[in-house]
């Protein structure tokens, strides 16, 4: 979740995945990009590190 958003600072923060889950599918650019999917993990944000070691 993209906590840079205005959406975000507006909001309170969600309690439960699925509230965020939720919140995301209401705004989706709450949702924090690029995500990155390799097999069975996931980066989300840029993080050139974790890029680097997938």
């Amino acid at each position: 979740m993209s906590r840079r958003s205005p959406v975000f600072k507006t909001r309170p923060l969600p309690r439960t995945k699925r509230e965020a889950i939720s919140l995301m599918t209401e705004q989706p650019n709450l949702i924090k990009r690029p995500v990155l999917v390799a097999g069975r993990r996931v980066v989300f944000g840029f993080d050139k590190d974790a890029y680097d070691t997938l």
